[in-house]
């Protein structure tokens, strides 16, 4: 699966988590003591009961990743297709596949789009990871938020230091749907998820 990706997205979570958690030791620190006070809260990550992640301990078997690769959308003329490639790996619970491809914008070749679609068999792996940490958050710097996508439960990242965006799409906690754009426009996330056929992807469970 993209390393890099997978890398950038979960380091970027964590320091959100990071900053979670300073703003909450510095709230406890200089917070009043009056038992009367109103406690904040976040946005709770989204739960397997209510249909949003990945399960742990997968008792059924992964789709294959050739049949995988064939939802790998192809794009349009603007933009030059990379080779499709995917492959199964295994952790401790079991077996799951991934496929993926990069697009290239031919009019601007630093622009990228690179879709990785998974099954972890509802195994907490891979993307799913990244998932069941997400809180809705908005900083002058980066954000995160719920979202659907064509019915589906989705969490949509903004870099807004770096014109990347990135789209995570839940499928019947199994499959995830990957989405990310490299030096783009938030608009590609939704013509790139456009031409993927979430429902197919979903009879494959």
């Amino acid at each position: 699966m993209s390393e890099k990706h997978f890398s950038r997205s979960a380091a970027l979570l964590s320091g959100l988590l990071v900053l979670l958690v300073a703003i909450a030791c510095i709230a406890g620190c200089t917070g009043s003591s009056d038992s009367g006070a109103t406690p904040t809260t976040q946005a709770p990550a989204p739960t397997a009961g209510e249909g949003n992640g990945a399960t742990s301990g997968g008792s059924v078997s992964a789709v294959h990743y050739t049949d995988l690769i064939k939802f790998l959308p192809s794009a349009t003329a603007n933009w030059e297709t990379g080779d499709k490639n995917g492959g199964t790996m295994s952790s401790s619970e079991g077996a799951w596949s991934w496929a993926e491809v990069t697009y290239t914008q031919t009019t601007k070749p630093d622009t990228t789009v690179t879709v990785v679609i998974q099954d972890t068999a509802g195994m907490t792996e891979g993307y799913w990871t990244i998932w069941d940490t997400a809180v809705t958050v908005d900083t002058p710097d980066f954000s995160w938020k719920s979202t659907t996508i064509k019915g589906y439960p989705a969490w949509e990242f903004a870099d807004k230091t770096s014109d990347e965006y990135t789209l995570y799409v839940g499928i019947n906690d199994r499959i995830m749907v990957f989405i990310d754009v490299t030096n783009g426009k938030k608009d590609y996330l939704t013509v790139f998820g456009n031409l993927i056929d979430f429902n197919g992807l979903a009879a494959l469970t």
